[in-house]
């Protein structure tokens, strides 16, 4: 007979974006090993992206309970301030209007640790007594929102049950929590609520080596399970032009300058490499960036597309010639591993990735083979790199040679050190 966990999600099939991938494929896997997963998840969740193409990806077998949740989001859906929230997008302190400085002191100091904290006391109350009656022992529940550890937390004192929190950021030094203005004793509440969580959690799993060691310093029982890829390599042609690829959002502080400077330099002194060019910008992409490069020498050699559903993603991924990861410069950022990094190896085109000095993606691009990482600072290494990429393609060579070391972040070896971890809190009692 299959035991049975309880996983407390926010994010689930229709939600679109990173956050839905990774417990929609633990998900799918957890049954070949003999554990059978129930799923807790909000009733009509108002995300901030919506993927339907997601929802053929959940079992008919999989068990799934939903309760209503109160979404703030509802009632101001014409506010872009707090859109921009949702989505992730906080400018800089220095680049706020007053109305977002309003905006978002009042979401950083009053609703802590997030919007979604108002289902808190209804999922504890309708849990306590579904748990019980079905004799589940063990739950997990992963954040952002973190909101959702604290009805891990609950549950924990409450029936004192085998509880994993897993950890897709590392809260306290996100990079945008501090642009909401946030007041001494909340800054400090905040921090006693994820020691809480952490302390209390029989085991904690994180997705990077770096925020494994941050919270070590708090709980042993941390362990690393990574993001990773879930898809056959379809069949599809390479485009034919010298195609960049970015898919993701794109907004200010992760629009690397010296990259489009790079380009316009090569488009103006590089033979064919214009003529050649194509530049896709697949994702929520900022306005002034648009606006910015079509300003640009290379502007008619750029295509910007809203977000598009994964499987379409995974479809440009696999026919660009190269692919490009941005992230933000800056030491928070270096905590997570974007989660598209794992469908950018499984494509197996060369990748260029841009980021903070400290970032662990720069380790996984080099034991992998599959492409190159550079800060900020790394102007001429970057333009010799793309130089060697374009070089390759007008000599039709193949530029990728990611077909090995991979293997570890499949989401099914992934599941099997999930599993592990399951397995070690049970023998705990």
């Amino acid at each position: 007979m299959k035991k049975k966990i309880l996983i407390i999600s926010y994010y689930w099939p229709p939600a679109g974006g990173p956050g839905v991938q990774r417990w929609l494929k633990f998900a799918k896997y957890l049954p070949e090993f003999n554990i059978s997963p129930v799923l807790f998840v909000p009733e009509n969740a108002n995300y901030p992206i919506n993927d339907n193409s997601l929802k053929s990806e959940v079992s008919k077998d999989l068990e799934i309970i939903k309760l209503p949740i109160f979404e703030l989001s509802n009632f101001f859906p014409r506010l872009k301030s707090l859109n921009s929230i949702r989505s992730g997008n906080i400018s800089k302190n220095k680049n706020q209007s007053i109305l977002q400085k309003v905006v978002f002191f009042v979401r950083g100091n009053f609703f802590i640790p997030d919007m979604k904290i108002f289902w808190k006391r209804n999922s504890v109350n309708f849990l306590k007594k579904y748990l019980s009656e079905n004799n589940i022992e063990t739950i997990i529940t992963t954040g952002p929102p973190h909101s959702i550890h604290l009805i891990g937390l609950e549950l924990k004192r409450k029936l004192n049950i085998n509880w994993i929190s897993d950890f897709r950021d590392p809260w306290v030094n996100l990079n945008y929590l501090n642009r909401f203005h946030l007041l001494p004793f909340v800054k400090e509440y905040h921090k006693k609520l994820r020691d809480k969580v952490i302390n209390n959690s029989d085991a904690v799993i994180v997705t990077s080596k770096r925020l494994k060691d941050l919270y070590s310093e708090i709980n042993s029982s941390i362990f690393q399970v990574t993001n990773g890829y879930d898809y056959n390599k379809p069949v599809i042609k390479l485009d034919k032009k010298f195609s960049i690829s970015h898919v993701g959002s794109l907004y200010n502080e992760r629009n690397p300058e010296f990259l489009w400077d790079i380009i316009e330099e090569l488009s103006e002194d590089l033979q064919g490499f214009k003529k050649d060019l194509q530049i896709n910008l697949i994702g929520n992409n900022n306005k002034k960036i648009k606006q910015n490069l079509s300003k640009r020498v290379f502007n008619d050699c750029v295509e910007c597309f809203d977000y598009v559903e994964h499987k379409k993603a995974i479809e440009f991924m696999c026919s660009s010639q190269v692919l490009l990861m941005l992230e933000v410069d800056d030491d928070e950022s270096s905590y997570a591993i974007p989660g598209k990094l794992f469908d950018y190896l499984n494509s197996n085109r060369p990748i260029i990735s841009i980021g903070p000095e400290q970032s662990e993606v720069r380790e996984i691009l080099s034991n992998t083979g599959s492409g190159k990482f550079f800060d900020y600072k790394d102007y001429n290494s970057l333009k010799f790199y793309i130089e060697k990429l374009y070089e390759n393609y007008v000599n039709n060579l193949s530029s990728s040679d990611n077909n090995y070391n991979i293997d570890i972040y499949n989401r099914k070896n992934l599941t099997s050190k999930l599993v592990e971890v399951i397995i070690k809190i049970g023998l705990k009692k």
